[in-house]
């Protein structure tokens, strides 16, 4: 297959030149009345050693220790096609037709969502329906600095009050649907489980931890971390200019 390429930002201040991660996508797709499976990876190809080995291992990590190249995309979702499609009989097949719920489904998805000199963000999504109203849904990224390829710890001190407004800002602007118009307090109780507005002062921050954006650090709550199902994934962006004060050293050098 031939490689993507993602073009990197350009900092003039970069005291050193990274290369740019190139990617060769794979996909696997593939269902019937049992069971639907797809996986896509996007495999980095070309960079700088460390950091594209360190994706690398990455990547297998998250595909159970079995993908090392993108050919491995293929035999690792006919597997996980047939997981499913057995899983599926072995409940159904004693059940009267009208009683079976949907195919089972799983989703994998791995992909460069950002990058510029100083740092590469992955994006993983996993989608599973293994019967009952509804499936889960995992989404979360992953920022790798290009100098080594290590993860860098992204937030320093974030227990004053102005990065908690910082906070309940943001999934405000989640739920606000592109308007201009701020979202009250008392809206904003309608979609969490917080129960009065004092709450909203003092929201705990997402399990998974943030990563950065070409333009800021993105916080992502799962389903039922903050807010019942029907509320979705929880995400927003805050610029770097605003967050800039709270984020640890490393990740201050990473960034504009």
């Amino acid at each position: 297959m031939a490689a993507a390429f993602i073009a990197c930002s350009h900092h003039a201040f970069a005291a050193k030149k990274f290369k740019s991660i190139e990617v060769e996508t794979a996909k696997f797709e593939k269902s019937d009345s049992t069971a639907e499976a797809s996986v896509l990876v996007q495999w980095p190809v070309k960079g700088d050693k460390a950091v594209v080995d360190s994706l690398q291992k990455f990547i297998n990590n998250l595909l159970d220790g079995e993908i090392n190249s993108p050919k491995d995309v293929q035999p690792y979702g006919e597997s996980l096609f047939e997981s499913l499609s057995i899983d599926w009989h072995s409940v159904y097949d004693e059940m009267p037709p009208e009683e079976r719920l949907g195919a089972f489904t799983r989703h994998y998805g791995i992909t460069l969502e950002a990058q510029a000199n100083n740092y590469v963000t992955y994006f993983y999504r996993q989608h599973e329906y293994q019967g009952g109203i509804h499936g889960f849904t995992t989404e979360v990224g992953f920022t790798f600095r290009k100098s080594d390829g290590k993860q860098i710890t992204l937030l320093g001190d974030t227990s004053s009050p102005e990065f908690a407004q910082l906070i309940k800002k943001g999934v405000k602007q989640n739920f606000a649907n592109g308007s201009e118009e701020e979202m009250s307090d008392e809206e904003l109780l309608d979609y969490l489980f917080a129960e009065q507005a004092e709450d909203l002062n003092n929201l705990p921050l997402p399990g998974n931890a943030p990563y950065l954006s070409e333009t800021g650090v993105v916080f992502l709550y799962t389903q039922y971390e903050i807010a019942p199902y029907s509320s979705g994934i929880i995400t927003f962006e805050i610029p770097f200019a605003d967050i800039r004060p709270f984020l640890t050293p490393e990740a201050q050098e990473m960034i504009p």
